[in-house]
């Protein structure tokens, strides 16, 4: 072989080494990057308005005890609490789920109905008589339902959570839906909630939680909806002295997580996050059992007066928003026939059950 022929065949061999070698060097860097990010934390902020010394704290306390805990068992996330409200209202918060600005979030159905508007039909009035009731068409009909919904959105629907009933609170007592004629309430977001107090005559005021007790100071408004965990931990007991138990609706709020960053977590590490919080049971339990203690220190309160309905009472507030849901669902629309339909079927079967003796 000729000297140029060396080298034209040095030349071929260096063309092919030369390329390969840099493809092995750019796929080094690539495996490195992928080992980097696969070692780097998931993050979750979490955002949500539980007040210091509430289930809701220290559900969220749990939360945030076992995410750490998971870490040891394969796990790695990196856990941001703001759930203080610092991040805004309910409808704020919802849109920074949605956008992935926060990961994860805990939410009223007046809140979630800001992004689900169909959620606002789960508080129709007086649908419900009892915890049962509740429980039972939230976890055999509602979850099934309320999913895909909240998918079309960009979310995930982990659970349902507690709130509890809500009742009429004011600076005067609202014993009879007219009572409330031409008083200035205060509504949150959701459809049924301003349906309600329009239902009742009232001037309508929409506001967050944060807002309730200056505007109760200055007399922007006089009353509205609560439950009773809110109504005695927040201070609203202090600036509007009559609570009565109305138990209108009954709020069952949600934990959802946005869906693009729950979709890319391991099997394992989404497990984790659903199981993260205590279990639905033990969580429910824990409000309704505070929420009863609370009721019965308020009775106790000179300066709180609380007011038990009579059934002709109980009956001009069921005769007066009769129809709200009829209104609700046709402002809402969507599906809010269908959810509707099926509360009311779920409902009617856990009562023929009960009638049963439990069976089928």
């Amino acid at each position: 072989m000729n000297e140029n022929s060396k080298i034209r065949s040095l030349g071929g061999w260096v063309l092919f080494i030369i390329p390969m070698l840099f493809g092995l060097y750019f796929f080094s860097l690539s495996s490195n990057t992928k080992e980097t990010d696969e070692a780097a934390p998931t993050k979750l902020i979490a955002g949500a308005f539980a007040a210091p010394g509430t289930p809701w704290d220290a559900d969220w306390q749990i939360f945030n005890k076992n995410l750490l805990a998971a870490n040891e068992k394969g796990g790695n996330f990196d856990v941001k609490l703001l759930i203080r409200g610092e991040v805004g209202g309910e409808p704020i918060s919802m849109t920074n789920v949605r956008r992935n600005r926060l990961q994860f979030g805990g939410f009223t159905i007046g809140g979630s109905s800001a992004v689900i508007p169909e959620m606002s039909v789960l508080l129709s009035p007086y649908v419900f008589n009892s915890f049962e009731e509740v429980d039972y068409v939230m976890d055999n009909y509602m979850l099934d339902v309320f999913q895909p919904l909240f998918a079309e959105k960009g979310l995930v629907l982990i659970r349902w959570v507690e709130v509890g009933w809500a009742h009429m609170y004011g600076r005067d007592p609202f014993i009879l839906p007219t009572d409330a004629d031409g008083y200035r309430l205060r509504t949150q977001a959701s459809e049924a909630a301003q349906i309600m107090m329009q239902s009742l005559g009232g001037d309508i005021h929409q506001m967050e939680v944060a807002d309730v007790i200056p505007s109760l100071q200055t007399g922007l408004i006089q009353g509205g909806e609560t439950n009773v965990v809110i109504y005695t931990l927040t201070g609203l007991s202090s600036e509007a002295e009559h609570l009565v138990l109305t138990q209108h609706s009954y709020d069952s709020g949600v934990l959802v997580a946005n869906k693009e960053w729950f979709d890319g977590l391991t099997s394992i590490e989404q497990e984790q996050v659903r199981n993260a919080f205590p279990a639905s049971m033990e969580s429910r339990n824990s409000v309704r059992q505070m929420s009863e203690g609370l009721l019965a220190n308020l009775r106790n309160n000179e300066a709180v007066t609380v007011y038990d309905l009579k059934e002709d009472q109980k009956n001009a507030w069921k005769e007066a928003t009769k129809d709200n849901y009829k209104q609700i669902i046709a402002d809402i629309g969507g599906r809010s026939q269908e959810i509707y339909d099926a509360m009311i079927k779920g409902r009617d079967e856990y009562r023929r059950l009960q009638v049963n003796g439990g069976g089928g």
